[in-house]
């Protein structure tokens, strides 16, 4: 498919997660350039991208959008990713799990191949499980950042070694990189998915440290966490020192600024939920309190950039909040170790250019 020089930019269609946008991966860019937002790493990928998202930048026929109006839209995406794939040389997924694993389906049954890459974050709930095991075939890579996801990959799975690329999350460490001159007087935590926040509300309770937690409470929907307090997600009642809402991401950035340490409660999970968190955290020189996940395993080195804690532990997670507290110059040095790990390991080019390496080997191997 690919043709000429080994250099040339190759043309990739981008299946990307309906979920996680708008703003629109491009619209980020812009925000990104006003000083809004974090770099989207998915632009620096030496390639010529085609965006394909709820939009369908790809220009389907009219007859074509009224059908896709009336289906799921990964299915829609599925569909339209195999009607333009000679168009490109690589197909590529992110956030967009769904759509991936029908498009490689489509692949197999039509016993067609093209250059497909993906980037899971997830894939060892039982569904998704059985299904990759049935399409990796027309997969070319499969990347995935957690290394616990990717051992699953290769041992129950079969996934080839080869085929299983392990690329650890990073983040844009110019971004989150603490400018203010506030002195740290909170502690806070963010984030959704798999958070265990009644733990840490009733591990709060009683100690006077001011705590936000950065998270969407959205009316009538019952995450689990407000569910076992009792909430059918219209309110959550908390204790004095403890107050939820979104933000934006300076908000975000400047909460880390204002608070000594970062707080990540988790439920069990064998995904690496939170890196996010934990990275944005480490990149504004701030340690992190962490349930201790098999996802996470291995992601705090305790005692020097953070600490773990038993699940679900209330008044463990307690003893170390407050312990922590009570140390402001260790809390200062593990954050300073958080930051070095970042602009060492977890820089957010490092991330673009090995996930653009695995695109250009999957043009390659088509040529």
């Amino acid at each position: 498919m690919m043709n000429g020089s080994a250099n040339k930019r190759p043309r990739v269609l981008v299946l990307l997660g309906t979920a996680y946008f708008p703003p629109f991966i491009d619209e980020i860019s812009e925000l990104h350039g006003a000083g809004k937002y974090p770099r989207p790493w998915l632009l620096d990928i030496p390639a010529d991208l085609t965006l394909l998202d709820q939009r369908f930048l790809t220009s389907p026929p009219r007859w074509r959008l009224a059908v896709y109006r009336k289906i799921p839209i990964w299915a829609a995406q599925a569909l339209e990713a195999f009607r333009v794939k000679r168009g490109y040389d690589v197909v590529f997924a992110w956030g967009a799990e769904p759509a991936a694993l029908s498009f490689a389906l489509m692949l197999k049954l039509t016993r067609t191949r093209v250059p497909f890459v993906t980037l899971f974050s997830w894939i060892s709930p039982p569904k998704k499980a059985r299904f990759l095991r049935l399409v990796h075939s027309h997969i070319t890579s499969l990347i995935l950042p957690s290394p616990l996801q990717r051992e699953f990959a290769v041992k129950r799975l079969g996934i080839p070694e080869q085929k299983a690329i392990e690329i650890p999350w990073c983040i844009d460490e110019q971004f989150w990189q603490s400018a203010s001159g506030a002195k740290p007087d909170m502690i806070c935590s963010t984030g959704r998915e798999m958070r265990d926040f009644e733990t840490l509300i009733k591990a709060l309770d009683g100690t006077g440290i001011r705590c936000h937690i950065a998270a969407r409470l959205v009316r009538g929907k019952n995450d689990r966490w407000r569910q076992t307090l009792g909430d059918v997600g219209d309110k959550t009642d908390l204790p004095g020192n403890v107050t939820i809402g979104s933000m934006t991401p300076v908000e975000v950035r400047e909460l880390y600024a204002r608070s000594r340490f970062v707080v990540l409660p988790l439920y069990p999970c064998d995904n690496d939920s939170g890196i996010t968190c934990l990275l944005e955290a480490w990149s504004m020189s701030r340690p992190v309190i962490c349930s201790q996940i098999d996802g996470q395993r291995g992601a705090i080195d305790p005692g020097q950039n953070g600490l773990f804690v038993p699940v679900r532990d209330a008044e463990a997670l307690r003893k170390a909040i407050v312990d922590l507290w009570n140390r402001p110059d260790e809390a200062t040095r593990m954050g300073a170790e958080g930051r070095q790990a970042v602009e060492k390991n977890r820089r957010l080019d490092r991330f673009a250019e090995e996930v653009g390496d695995a695109i250009r080997e999957a043009a390659a191997s088509a040529t």
